[in-house]
């Protein structure tokens, strides 16, 4: 039975099953390169129950190639989408409806999605080529099909998995911002930069002295991490020699950085009142009973502060007001996580429930830090990005409780000043900022 749809009347007949769920999954370029850096060589299309799937070639050397917008218009119209990654299906195709699976099933199962990719064709070609970014468009079409063929087969159990509580703000708000955040990379100097971080190879990710960095979103907690081509992004050594290897395509780095984020965080949920003085200074005044407070002290009560969101509580401070709501939160968390099964994240509906391995209340406590940390920031990062559409100025990177911009004297100082009116969001998460030619801040 063919497999490969080029002609006409094939794709006619393709736009007729658009009232059956469809699976797509595209084939870039190169695998291993960063989405930016690819294009799109076919598209695989599987009807959902069949007992194949099809491709049908955009740019490949062998194929009889089908206008890409014809198919993206097809895909469009189907009543239901899924897709294995949807960040990555973007960089090809504004299908925003697409269904991630591996969102669903990290979401239900508090783990990445794991399959196999291995194919002995593709391998080889692989170990022999790999650096050719155009490396799919003279690997066979057929042995393209079977990768594609082999990885449904090994994920379409899981179409059937229930769709989670808070999918959709990550299936549609999340998925978009971090593929916005992705677009610009990061600049760097170029020699420096593959010597201290030694990439596998820089023509994975790197272009133009900037270097693309890739979120992945399918974490337990929900935070994302930003590992590409052997380099964690989210983990950037502090040495002034790593730092000095980055360098702003515009004039300067700009770091925003929230004072006090999760002290912040857990006091809004407890209703705990805070003004925008160190969130920090404000406890420790509390513990030492004074008005000034010296660098050590201020050190001591960060650590007390961190020790007591997560359940550890210093006994000399229990008797506390809010170390009374902080343990109060912690103990209504655990009863509804062992009584009914779930506890859930306010903000964006994610659920953490009982199908979480060892758990503990300290534990569960980080789980709901981390994931409101996450979905908080999803909205803040979704407003900045709105309000930079018309700036030369652009987000580069984040990092959980800090936000880099590479910032363009064009757009002047004002500029600076609104992102922080968006961060802060009306004084709740006060911010501080540094600026610098390098990450030296």
């Amino acid at each position: 039975m063919f497999y490969i749809l080029e002609s006409k009347d094939q794709i006619d007949w393709l736009e007729n099953q658009t009232n059956s769920p469809l699976y797509v999954d595209v084939v870039s370029t190169n695998f291993y390169y960063h989405s930016k850096l690819t294009s799109t060589v076919g598209v695989y299309i599987r009807v959902v129950g069949d007992k194949q799937g099809y491709f049908i070639p955009i740019s490949h050397d062998d194929g009889l190639n089908v206008d890409k917008e014809r198919i993206c218009n097809i895909l469009k119209k189907a009543q239901t989408l899924y897709t294995l990654n949807k960040k990555t299906l973007l960089y090809y195709f504004n299908l925003q409806r697409a269904i991630d699976i591996s969102l669903v099933y990290s979401m239900s199962n508090y783990k990445r999605l794991e399959y196999s990719i291995t194919n002995t064709t593709i391998d080889w070609y692989y170990r022999t080529h790999s650096e050719n970014p155009n490396i799919n468009r003279i690997i066979p079409i057929v042995k393209l099909y079977e990768r594609c063929e082999n990885i449904f087969n090994q994920i379409e159990q899981h179409l059937e998995l229930p769709i989670p509580d808070g999918f959709d703000f990550y299936n549609n708000m999340t998925t978009n911002v971090f593929y916005l955040l992705e677009q610009n990379g990061v600049g760097i100097v170029y020699d420096g930069f593959n010597e201290l971080f030694k990439p596998k190879n820089p023509l994975y990710n790197t272009e133009n002295n900037t270097v693309y960095t890739e979120y992945n979103l399918y974490n337990s907690t929900s935070r994302p991490t930003n590992t590409f081509n052997s380099v964690n992004f989210a983990a950037i050594p502090k040495t002034p020699e790593h730092r000095q290897c980055f360098k702003p395509q515009n004039d300067f780095f700009v770091e925003f950085d929230f004072d006090g984020y999760h002290l912040r965080l857990l006091a809004e949920q407890l209703d705990y009142p805070l003004t925008n003085e160190s969130a920090h200074k404000q406890l420790a005044k509390q513990y030492f009973g004074k008005q000034d407070i010296s660098e050590e002290e201020y050190n001591r009560a960060k650590q007390i502060n961190f020790h007591a969101i997560y359940g550890k509580i210093p006994e000399e401070h229990k008797n506390l007001k809010i170390f009374k709501e902080v343990q109060e939160y912690i103990d209504a968390m655990w009863k509804s996580y062992t009584e009914a099964g779930y506890v859930w994240n306010p903000q964006s509906g994610k659920a953490f429930t009982n199908k979480l391995q060892d758990m503990n209340p300290a534990k569960l406590m980080n789980y709901m830090m981390q994931s409101l940390e996450t979905s908080n920031n999803i909205t803040i990062l979704k407003d900045i990005l709105k309000y930079l559409r018309d700036k030369k100025s652009f987000i580069t990177l984040y990092t959980y409780d800090a936000i880099l911009f590479d910032f363009s004297k064009e757009d002047g100082k004002q500029t600076l000043s609104e992102i922080q009116t968006i961060m802060e969001k009306q004084g709740k998460y006060p911010v501080k900022f540094k600026y610098s030619t390098n990450l030296v801040l």
